[in-house]
């Protein structure tokens, strides 16, 4: 099974499906770690032949095959055909395995699917996306917002009066996803979004090969030469590669760094075309200088993402002339003031970073600096600032003149400043109640050092009208700020805290809100959870991640109708829930996903509790 096969089965089994009343759908997995290791090392060797060391010998090899069957079969023979092996030998074929894949004949059936998957997308702009994705390593977390805003600061998703840049490259993301070319790394839920996802091994050397050969994205890696680079690049990805100089950099759009990197490369003086700029993962240190100069020269940046690597504490006032930046994040770097200069930026629609403003603004300052948002400011991201006990209201006092903010993430230190609260009150009210002025849900994330600042949280909403997702974080949460209760499209709701305990009035208040469809419980430790018939009749997914022990689930006959999929991410599930009395009564479940490294006694436990649900019965899946 490949990623075009995947595809195939499933549309078959939605037309077939359509013709019928009672259906259900079995959405083709990839094979275990277990079952992938059988299968790969029964065909790279013989019983008796098997090496004691085999786990070590196969280890890439496994990781590039994913579970896809024909992908470890294939690979498994040409690797038993390389002769003699050793760790050595096979970790090198491992490493330039799209090399091999280009010629040899064992690969042959491989390549004619890879290219019926590529050549089968629909459209040349669904076809540049896939290949956009050689810019990331294997194995590397790619998150689907930061992609997105990466094909949009490029001009890649182009709208026509149907759709829109952002709906474009959205609906092409979804077709590489429904093609199981990209792959999500979180459990599917109920029609739930990936958020985060990788491609295929083969389907990434299958794509790293394309585009390096079409000119699209050049990748440097270690092993590989630069003397048949071309001469004018057009985007530069360096994935861990011996630092060395690189031609030809003038007309590069696009420039990711993922460990080291040569000075040529660093000297931003020579991009003139350069629209994106990726340092997340970079390790050369990044001084102040560095900083002016990307400032100075990359007038055309509309994507700009530091991290640890920078030295500076500061972002340089000359950042004022990326007058084209779209999105700026230095939520990795040890960046804590923010220059109002960026605050200015015409374009800036994404922000993220963990900032205050300085001190001394001044009443004039502030008047013109909330005069220009609330006039220009495209602001929809803003993740995060912190509100503390200093005199400055800083972001507090401008939040509620950014109009168009659609997702903000706040860290509330302590405070007892009541002009601070009243400001930062009056902001996130007025987040919600635009709401209903847009496409889409706002999304609010509160970080408390200690309890909930009721307060701040303490104010009343039309009942009824007002969606929103909502993440509360805090070392104690013992209540429900009570304006939650009058979101009356309140679909996601997460809660995170080293010590969580849910009180059955907690529950009763949390069951006041009328659409909650996606509950999350992040938590070090979670005390006896027990929901009983009449809580939570709306939730469609409950998730629950804890680090170290749960003491009991209990769910009552006749709680949760309408509950599709249950995720239990704890390693150590014995002793303290049963499968069967977690899930007897969840007649509607369709998935329940388990920690992957939950012992067999647990998996054969809850496998059977699965079993013994009405048809169809859930997937069990381990995450």
């Amino acid at each position: 099974m490949t990623c075009g096969q995947q595809h195939i089965g499933t549309t078959v089994a939605n037309i077939c499906r359509s013709s019928s009343v009672n259906y259900h759908v079995y959405t083709m997995a990839t094979l275990t770690d277990q079952d992938s290791r059988i299968l790969f090392f029964n065909e790279a060797f013989q019983d008796d032949e098997q090496p004691q060391h085999v786990d070590d010998l196969g280890y890439a090899a496994l990781k590039k095959c994913d579970g896809l069957p024909l992908a470890l079969v294939t690979t498994a023979r040409f690797l038993k055909s390389a002769g003699n092996p050793t760790p050595m030998l096979w970790a090198k074929l491992c490493a330039n395995l799209g090399t091999h894949m280009e010629s040899d004949d064992l690969f042959a059936r491989m390549r004619r699917v890879l290219v019926q998957s590529y050549t089968s997308l629909d459209s040349q702009v669904a076809r540049t996306f896939l290949l956009y994705l050689s810019t990331y390593p294997s194995g590397r977390p790619i998150k689907k917002s930061s992609l997105l805003r990466r094909w949009l600061a490029e001009g890649l998703s182009p709208g026509d009066n149907t759709y829109s840049d952002v709906d474009a490259a959205i609906s092409n993301f979804n077709k590489l996803v429904d093609w199981s070319i990209i792959q999500p790394m979180e459990a599917s839920g109920n029609n739930t979004e990936v958020k985060t996802c990788h491609t295929h091994g083969m389907m990434l050397e299958f794509v790293l090969r394309k585009s390096m050969s079409d000119n699209f994205v050049t990748v440097l890696y270690d092993g590989q030469s630069t003397s048949r680079l071309p001469n004018n690049i057009r985007r530069l990805a360096l994935h861990h590669a011996r630092p060395r100089e690189v031609p030809g950099l003038t007309l590069v759009r696009s420039l990711t760094i993922l460990g080291e990197a040569h000075p040529s490369v660093l000297d931003f003086s020579k991009y003139e075309l350069l629209r994106v700029l990726d340092l997340e993962k970079c390790v050369v240190p990044l001084e102040d200088g560095h900083l002016k100069l990307i400032c100075r020269k990359l007038l055309l940046l509309r994507y700009l993402c530091l991290g640890a690597a920078v030295i500076a504490t500061v972002l340089p006032k000359e950042i004022r002339k990326l007058q084209l930046l779209d999105t700026l994040d230095v939520s990795k770097t040890k960046i804590e003031i923010l220059p109002t200069q960026v605050m200015e930026l015409p374009r800036l629609v994404h922000l993220f970073g963990k900032f205050k403003l300085k001190k001394d603004l001044g009443d004039w300052r502030m008047s013109k600096l909330q005069s220009w948002l609330l006039e220009n400011s495209k602001l929809e991201t803003l993740a995060g600032f912190v509100v503390d006990n200093s005199k400055s209201q800083d972001f507090a006092q401008l939040m509620d003149n950014m109009k168009a903010l659609t997702k903000v993430k706040i860290w509330c230190e302590a405070t007892a400043d009541t002009s601070i609260s009243s400001h930062l009150s009056k902001a996130i009210k007025g987040i919600i109640e635009r709401s209903t002025l847009f496409i889409g849900t706002p999304s609010l994330s509160l970080n408390f050092e200690g309890e909930l600042t009721q307060d701040m949280l303490n104010f009343s909403l039309e009942k009824g009208k007002h969606s929103c997702s909502l993440k509360l974080e805090g070392s104690k949460i013992c209540s429900l700020p009570p304006f939650v209760a009058l979101l009356g499209r309140l679909t996601k709701l997460g809660l995170s805290s080293p010590q969580l305990s849910l009180s059955q009035d907690f529950l009763a208040a949390l069951s006041k809100v009328p659409s909650l469809a996606y509950l999350k419980l992040v938590a070090t430790r979670l005390d006896k959870l027990v929901i009983i018939k009449g809580m939570l009749k709306t939730l469609g997914r409950l998730s629950i991640l804890v680090d170290s022990t749960m003491d009991q689930l209990e769910i009552k006959e006749g709680a949760l109708p309408c509950l599709k999929s249950l995720q239990l991410l704890c390693k150590d599930l014995s002793g303290s829930i049963s499968g069967t009395s977690a899930v007897q009564s969840l007649g509607h479940l369709k998935e329940i996903v388990l920690h992957r490294e939950v012992g067999d006694e647990t998996k054969n436990e809850w496998e059977e509790a699965a079993k013994n649900l009405p048809s169809p019965r859930p997937k069990i899946l381990f995450l």
